[in-house]
């Protein structure tokens, strides 16, 4: 099942669109005005082109640059769709995810992972990369495994809101290896209504870009 799939932004369109109208009133009024300026202009003294001149190559250049915006809203469109498209095929695959990052719920933070059995260290990071916490877990392989945090930095002090990042440590010492924090689940519907698409994964909404691998 697909969410929603939304028509691509016109915004850039319509923003492109109504600059043209103001440029394109602006230039009617410049022209009436320097007609004007022309008509009654005294004969021994003339005007000097060059101010009119330099307006009017002004004119040309934006008139360009809008040509230019109204190409590139274009090829954006085309991308989107194309994006869209492709998201598509993530139906029904079962895809591996970035599941590192996590935003503090009410009263406790859980992510879900998948690793081998073995002895981690877990640490948190904050959107600044200080460790708020650090701890010892054990992890079972085989099935998805589960961290659950109080919210609450190691020191027992609350954090604040933002995004936070886990990290998994194997091993102890200078020998400790970094593990990815990844998760794994059947895709079953694909959003393409927000500015970035998405896919559902269990109960997780998963931006496409941080899935790793997709396999049937």
């Amino acid at each position: 099942m697909v969410d929603s799939t939304s028509p691509v932004s016109n915004n850039g369109t319509s923003n492109t669109s109504a600059s043209r109208s103001r440029l394109s009133t602006n230039f009617d009024t410049f022209l009436l005005m320097l007609t004007t300026q022309l008509k009654n202009q005294d004969p021994t003294q003339p005007m000097d082109a060059n101010q009119f001149t330099q307006q009017l190559v002004q004119y040309s250049q934006i008139e360009q640059q809008l040509s230019t915006n109204d190409k590139l809203d274009k090829l954006i469109a085309n991308s989107q769709g194309n994006q869209a498209t492709t998201a598509l095929g993530y139906l029904g695959t079962k895809v591996s995810f970035d599941a590192s990052q996590a935003t503090p719920g009410t009263s406790e933070t859980k992510w879900t992972f998948t690793a081998a059995t073995g002895d981690y260290t877990v640490r948190i990071r904050d959107a600044a990369g200080k460790v708020v916490k650090e701890q010892a877990v054990t992890v079972t392989g085989g099935a998805p495994s589960s961290y659950t945090w109080d919210n609450n930095r190691s020191d027992g002090s609350p954090v604040g809101t933002g995004t936070y990042t886990m990290e998994l440590w194997q091993g102890t010492g200078a020998a400790a290896t970094k593990v990815n924090v990844v998760n794994t689940g059947q895709v079953s519907s694909v959003d393409t209504s927000g500015s970035e698409i998405t896919v559902t994964v269990g109960t997780q909404k998963v931006p496409v870009s941080k899935i790793k691998s997709i396999t049937l």
